[in-house]
């Protein structure tokens, strides 16, 4: 034997139950640094908000009006980016591929439920990190001003009368006012022509030009016509009129008590930190409180409904359910 290293052997201490634990105690906490120093030092350059829509229509705006108070809390620039194509396929995708290390969040709709059910997108609501809900609406079934039909009843007599003839546009195909749509079919009996967009914008631009009937969509984009009295609204969707329009009756009231609604929450990568999506949790029940928010929201005739990040989970599975019952 080497006595040299038989000497050394001798004088090498064994560890100790005690310092063993230490050790891993010290181990478990530098794998744990570095989320912990992400949190602590987020955010370190500007967010991004994805949607997954064109600009200018009601998920857009509200992006915009979110990003704004947002900004102003986080004190980095809170950047709108819109990522259209797919009926929001393009988008979210987009949102759930962007690296999770807080600087990506988007906005969320029932599209991330129904692509998904369709079998148009893999990606479900599952590979997010629910941050909150921000915003439920209902919809309107809205026609020109000029149209020959001015209640809900003629417009359906005549769909009954010529089945597939009248077009019904919407913002997306397996979007909640195409479902809503189809839900309309089914309680009066009709068919109709269904013409999706990509967003609600688009539709109602086809509609002023005369290219299409009608179009089922959200207030928020169909409001500033039917102020300036370039369409018309047969009904609205929902338990209740809406404040903007108290002389358009809900379809429930004209015997269809159709409840889908369109809404829009904040997602995040799934990956992403749960003290980062705790912190824009926060962040954006303090924006649905700002006036300056509200006032946008009112202006556009967005419906501000707050959920935290459990809450918007639950919601998310609810919805799944649904609309596994439509398709």
């Amino acid at each position: 034997m080497n006595k040299g290293i038989g000497l050394r052997a001798m004088g090498r201490k064994e560890p100790t139950r005690r310092s063993v634990i230490a050790g891993c105690a010290a181990a478990a906490l530098t794998m744990l640094a570095p989320t912990n120093l992400m949190a602590q030092e987020w955010p370190s350059r500007p967010i991004e908000l994805v949607v997954p829509f064109a600009p200018g229509g009601g998920t857009d705006l509200l992006a915009r009006a979110l990003a704004d108070e947002l900004s102003k809390q986080f004190k980095v620039p809170v950047q709108v980016v819109n990522r259209a194509g797919g009926g929001g396929v393009v988008g979210f995708e987009e949102i759930k591929s962007a690296k999770p290390d807080g600087h990506t969040l988007g906005i969320l709709t029932a599209q991330i439920i129904t692509a998904n059910l369709r079998g148009v997108m893999q990606t479900s609501y599952k590979d997010f990190a629910p941050v909150a809900m921000l915003s439920i609406d209902y919809a309107g079934l809205s026609v020109q001003a000029d149209a020959k039909w001015k209640t809900l009843a003629e417009f359906l007599d005549d769909a009954k009368a010529s089945p597939g003839t009248i077009t019904v546009g919407n913002g997306s195909q397996g979007g909640s006012f195409h479902m809503l749509a189809r839900n309309l079919e089914e309680a009066a009996g009709v068919q109709v022509k269904h013409v999706p967009f990509d967003g609600g914008p688009a539709a109602i631009v086809q509609l002023l030009g005369g290219h299409i009937d009608s179009t089922i969509n959200g207030i928020t984009e169909t409001l500033p016509y039917i102020q300036s009295g370039q369409l018309r609204m047969l009904a609205v969707s929902g338990p209740k009129r809406y404040p903007e329009l108290p002389d358009v009756p809900t379809s429930g009231e004209l015997g269809y008590p159709l409840d889908i609604a369109t809404w829009r929450g904040v997602g995040m990568p799934k990956d992403t930190p749960p003290e980062i999506v705790a912190k824009i949790s926060d962040a954006v029940a303090t924006a649905a409180k700002a006036d300056t928010f509200l006032a946008a929201m009112k202006k556009i005739g967005a419906n501000v409904e707050y959920m935290n990040s459990s809450e918007f989970s639950e919601y998310l599975a609810k919805q799944e359910e649904i609309y596994k019952k439509i398709f």
